[in-house]
């Protein structure tokens, strides 16, 4: 068993829960049930008691269940639908209390099982969450694979980069470098803005021409193992004004400052106010509109924060995100991103390019 399926359990079975649904209906919940039994389909129920661990899949996937998961595989076999089949697994478990991941299941699904099931269902989101939070050393090691691969293809696009170039074409040959120097996939559609598009923060990349001299923000990741890098860079193509240079200046400084803040104990929004202030002071504060940062793991986004939302502590093992930004609408965007493990008295720089702007 491993050793986050063990610790889920110690949670959830304490607090008089039964049973562990995991549903997974055309890849809706593939992150948990991949953490919980190592089965990376997009079609599966996980059913989990103290002592039985089942997954319930159809034809498709019962070769690839026995060589990535250890968990008893029970077939689904139409016309039965497959919450009725669920409810039958249940019932013969005798399960009175059943604990369900309800952000990772739609409305439909959840009244559909409600319908059909006969017990108590109590939302575990939270201690999944929290669980998946804290990594371990395994884990930190692919999200640094997918870092440097990440990395690695950034300096290959950096190596074509041109005046008169689309920014889709730079996309295209990134995401190509990203998977041909081994990643599953790209983390998400990588974002690349150059000009008066850069102060987009989630500016994917358009057939937009790139000139000399503008600012381009490059954000992109790499899947490794089913773990997500997020990294974000700025590059000009020749000397940019020295405007770009101070609003880019400003976001380094209030990176680094965010950077020599973070430690366990220390609360999310406790560290976005640290950059947060740097660039107010600046006199830059209206265009940061974004949080700090975010967990990251085999999802992009996930817990914990690094915002004004979020006053619980940090713990050793979480991996956030550090990416203030400035972002003048009309004008030009700055964005400078990290991947960091949060360690009891600090954290460790999991990125390695240069932070500086980068001057073709």
């Amino acid at each position: 068993m491993n050793n986050h399926l063990q610790e889920v359990k110690d949670r959830v079975f304490q607090s008089g829960i039964d049973a562990i649904l995991v549903l997974n209906i055309e890849s809706s919940n593939t992150v948990t049930t991949r953490y919980l039994s190592g089965f990376t389909g997009s079609f599966s129920a996980l059913i989990i008691t103290p002592k039985r661990h089942i997954i319930l899949t159809d034809s498709r996937y019962w070769t690839q269940v026995k060589s990535e998961s250890d968990f008893e595989l029970v077939k689904y076999l139409p016309p039965k639908t497959f919450l009725d089949s669920i409810a039958e697994i249940l019932s013969s478990l005798e399960v009175k209390k059943l604990g369900l991941e309800k952000d990772k299941i739609s409305l439909a699904h959840y009244e559909t099982l409600v319908s059909k099931v006969n017990c108590e269902i109590e939302d575990i989101s939270a201690i999944i969450s929290d669980v998946r939070s804290r990594k371990s050393e395994e884990e930190i090691e692919q999200i640094k694979v997918a870092v440097e691969i990440a990395e690695e293809a950034f300096r290959k696009m950096l190596e074509i980069v041109r005046p008169g170039m689309k920014e889709s074409e730079l996309a295209a040959y990134l995401e190509y470098q990203v998977k041909l120097l081994g990643a599953e996939d790209v983390a998400f559609e990588s974002i690349i803005a150059s000009g008066p598009r850069s102060a987009l923060p989630h500016g994917r990349a358009s057939k937009k021409v790139i000139e000399k001299g503008e600012p381009v923000v490059v954000d992109w990741g790499a899947r490794y193992k089913g773990y997500n890098s997020d990294i974000t860079r700025v590059f000009c193509i020749g000397e940019p004004n020295e405007r770009v240079k101070l609003v880019h200046r400003i976001v380094y400084e209030a990176q680094q400052k965010a950077l020599e803040g973070i430690k366990a104990g220390k609360t999310g929004r406790e560290i976005d106010e640290i950059a947060r202030n740097h660039i107010n002071e600046a006199g830059y504060g209206e265009f940061f509109g974004h949080g700090l940062g975010h967990g990251l793991g085999l999802e992009v986004h996930e817990s914990p924060s690094l915002s004004y939302r979020n006053d619980k502590p940090l713990e050793v093992g979480n991996v956030v995100t550090v990416e203030p930004g400035i972002y003048l609408e009309g004008e030009f965007g700055v964005r400078i991103e990290e991947d960091v493990v949060v360690t009891e008295n600090g954290c460790t720089v999991l990125t390695t390019l240069e932070r500086g702007l980068i001057i073709l």
